[in-house]
This record gives C-alpha cells, structure tokens and sequence, in this order.
C-alpha cells in the first residue's frame, strides 16, 4: 500500500462533512462548496482543485484559495497541478495503447525490451512491474531522492539510479510499492514502440500521442521545471506547522512515476473514458481493473496501474471506526483509484466503475494534515451519487 494513504492527513470536522438532512436541499456541488471552502480556510492549506466528470464530460470543476500566494493568483479549474503517482495512470494508460496495437505482451521479461537492463536480474516481467509485485525499490532511505533537482538527460539515466541494486524479492514472491518500477516500465515502453533500434518513439512521443492527444487533456504537461508552462501552480510545504515555499525539485528521472502535471478536469475525464469502450478495448480495461495475484495465488490490491477497491483503507487504523466512511466506501463495491504526494502537491483520484463517474481532488501542498485529499474526494463522489 502506498505510504500516502497512511499520512493523507486528520479528517476535517465530521460536523461539516456529515451528509445529513440538509444535504438533501441543495446540489451535489453546493454540498462540496462548503466542504472545500472549509477545506482550504485552513492556514497551511493555500489552494485545492477539485473535478467531478462523467460519461457526458465534466459536470462540476472549481478552484478553492490561491495557486500561488506570493502573486495572489487565484487557484482555478485551469491550474495545473502537481498530481504526484497519479501519473502512473497515465503511463499505464499508454502502456495499454501499445499492448492493444500488439507491440507488447506483459508476461514477457522485461530484459526482452530494455537492452541496457541487467542480463544478471531475475526474470521480472511487465505485469509484476505495473502491480509492485516485482521487487524494484522504491525510494532509498536517507538519500533524499524524493528531493532530486538535477536534470536525467533520458528514461536509461533514470533506471540507472537502481538498475544495479538488489531486488527486494523474487519477482511475484512478494508486494512493495514502487516508483521506481514504472521509470523501468517506461523503458519498457520505448523499447516496445522501436525508440532503442532508431524507428520508434520517446517516451515523451508516446504520452503525448497515445493520450494526451486521443484524450484530448490539452490542460496536462509533463513537470519540466525549464519549460515555461501556462497556468503551472506554485508548490508549498508545511514544516514545523509553518506554509513555505517546496523546495525546487526536478522530475525528470521519474516521469512515469511521479512527473506530470494536469489539471483535475483533465484527469476525471481520463479516469472515465477507461470505462467507454473506445480508447481501450474492454478486456483490457477488465485487465487493468483486476487485482494482480503473486506466484502463490495471494492477490494484491493493485491491477494494472490502478488500486483496485477500498480494502487497504477500510481496514486501516484511520478509517476503521469511521463508520460514514466505511458506509460510502461500501456504496461503491466496484472503485479504482489512486493516490499522489509530490513536493508541493497531494493529489487523491476515485473513479466509480459502477456510476461511469470520477473525481480528482488536488490541493498545492505537501506536509498539512488539516485537509484531508481521500475524504474529500469520497464524500464529492458520494454526494454525486446521492442526487442520482
């Protein structure tokens, strides 16, 4: 389970956030209005976006506080965020872009398509690597690699970093969160298209062409902190109880895994064409959606890229008494979702496989427990669900 759901901060007053009587009075967005204006009147909360899209597009998208505080620059549905591991989604989405054209097969080593990658490593193949079940570290203790801000000239540079380190276990003999796994799963990616032989793309080439552009997430960019990017939110921290300005920090040996930044529009849309039928083929999807099993037959909650269902958080110490969280996670059985802690953004993705609906919540700051991503995010969907 990743370390984000266990730090996604204290719940906001269950005397705001209780869906009761008068819930039934208003809509589903004048419902959220006060929770994210309660939200973000905290002091170490500066802004949070939110979205709420559906088969028909986005039907509900605002902006709370302020982007940047220096400049007093509003936060709007046009800010791009700093969405955090959200941006495996997108990786796994173009991953499965290239698995429908039949350029790759997940049950393949991985040593097939990355020429570079260790000839010494245990088989590991792309479908261990898309449910952390393949034994790549994520990032090391003490050698504040979350706090890189030098430039990786490409993908191998990026792999380089623990492409030499020991695995943590046999491949498919055990599940650790990794983001480092999907830096290698995008050489994956460019092995597969041909980029390594001269006739294929980048893995840049391949976001962009099979699905920023199909998707049309026109308002989602990869975090290139030398580009100047309309629109880009300023990043903040919380230490010592204290809002300061993130330090700088540069993605670039972690694209697939944490480097993108998007708009919440951008990213509820995305979540729900999974469910169309027409950007993936429906078994596919069903793939992406089912719990991965280890070698042993034990499932995890991860598929393909997504987490599916509820059940690490259900049965976690923080929601595990909360009975009108375990009441809404309950109301959606079939959920996928994840999770993003980037430096200067917390981002929370639910996307409700049985209403087609989904939300992103984001808010510009890493380190405050005063506005809780997950809750927010299920109780917007909840209310939406409610007025149906």
């Amino acid at each position: 389970m990743p370390d984000l759901f266990k730090s996604l901060g204290l719940a906001v007053s269950a005397s705001v956030f209780t869906l009761s009587a008068w819930a039934a009075n208003v809509s589903p967005a004048q419902q959220a209005d006060v929770w994210f204006t309660q939200a973000v009147a905290s002091p170490t909360v500066p802004g949070i976006n939110v979205a709420v899209a559906d088969t028909g597009g986005v039907v509900w998208a605002k902006g709370y506080g302020y982007a940047d505080l220096e400049n007093q620059v509003p936060m709007s549905p046009k800010t791009k965020m700093r969405i955090g591991s959200v941006a495996k989604l997108i990786t796994a989405a173009g991953l499965m872009r290239l698995y429908d054209e039949g350029k790759i097969d997940l049950d393949k080593p991985v040593s097939e398509y990355v020429p570079y990658w260790p000839k010494d490593k245990p088989v590991m193949t792309l479908r261990q690597l898309t449910s952390h079940t393949a034994g790549i570290r994520h990032y090391k203790e003490g050698a504040d690699e979350f706090l890189y801000n030098r430039p990786f000239a490409d993908v191998k540079a990026g792999v380089e970093l623990f492409a030499d380190d020991p695995l943590l276990y046999l491949p498919g003999e055990g599940h650790s969160y990794s983001t480092f796994a999907w830096t290698l799963i995008s050489a994956v990616m460019e092995g597969a298209d041909g980029f390594y032989v001269g006739n294929g793309r980048d893995f840049h080439q391949i976001i962009q062409q099979e699905v920023f552009t199909p998707l049309q997430m026109q308002d989602s960019a990869f975090d290139d902190q030398y580009q100047i990017i309309s629109n880009r939110q300023r990043p903040y921290s919380v230490k010592e109880g204290k809002l300061i300005n993130s330090p700088q920090t540069d993605h670039s040996y972690k694209w697939a895994g944490g480097g993108f930044l998007a708009t919440p529009s951008d990213i509820s849309r995305f979540a729900v064409a999974h469910t169309q039928g027409e950007y993936l083929k429906p078994d596919t999807v069903k793939q992406m959606f089912t719990k991965a099993k280890l070698n042993n037959g034990q499932e995890v909650n991860f598929g393909i890229g997504w987490m599916v269902g509820f059940d690490d958080i259900k049965d976690g110490k923080k929601y595990r008494d909360d009975h009108e969280a375990q009441t809404m996670m309950a109301n959606m059985p079939h959920a996928v979702m994840h999770s993003g802690g980037s430096m200067g953004g917390i981002t929370m993705t639910i996307l409700c496989l049985d209403h087609q609906r989904a939300v992103t919540v984001v808010k510009n700051v890493d380190g405050d427990n005063s506005a809780n991503v997950f809750r927010l995010a299920l109780q917007t969907l909840s209310a939406y669900h409610n007025a149906s």
